[in-house]
C-alpha cells in the first residue's frame, strides 16, 4: 500500500504538464518579490495537498467503478461507447 502511494505521488509530482502549469501561473498570482521561504513552503504544501486529494478521489472512484465493469455485458457496453466516442471524434476532426 505505501509503495503504491509513493509511486503514485512521485508520478503525479513529476508530471511535466503540472510543473509547467504551476511555473507559468504562480508568478501571475504571487508577488515573488515579497514571497518568503515560509510562504513558498505553504504554496508547495497547498499544491501537494490539493494534488493528493484530487488524485485520491479519482482513485477511489476508479476503484468503485472497476467492480461495476466486471461483467462481460457491461464491459461490452463500455467498449462500444468508447469506440463510438473515438469514431465520432475522428469524424469531427476529418470534417474540419
Amino acid at each position: 500500500m505505501s509503495r503504491s502511494f509513493f509511486l503514485g505521488a512521485s508520478i503525479a509530482l513529476g508530471n511535466p504538464k503540472a510543473i509547467l502549469f504551476h511555473a507559468s501561473i504562480m508568478p501571475l498570482i504571487l508577488n515573488l518579490d515579497t514571497l518568503t521561504f515560509v510562504d513558498g513552503l505553504l504554496v508547495v504544501a497547498t499544491v501537494i495537498s490539493v494534488n493528493i486529494l484530487t488524485m485520491g478521489v479519482y482513485a477511489a472512484l476508479a476503484g468503485r467503478a472497476s467492480g461495476w465493469f466486471r461483467t462481460p455485458k457491461r464491459m461490452r457496453l463500455m467498449n462500444r461507447f468508447a469506440g463510438s466516442a473515438m469514431i465520432g471524434t475522428g469524424a469531427l476532426i476529418a470534417a474540419r
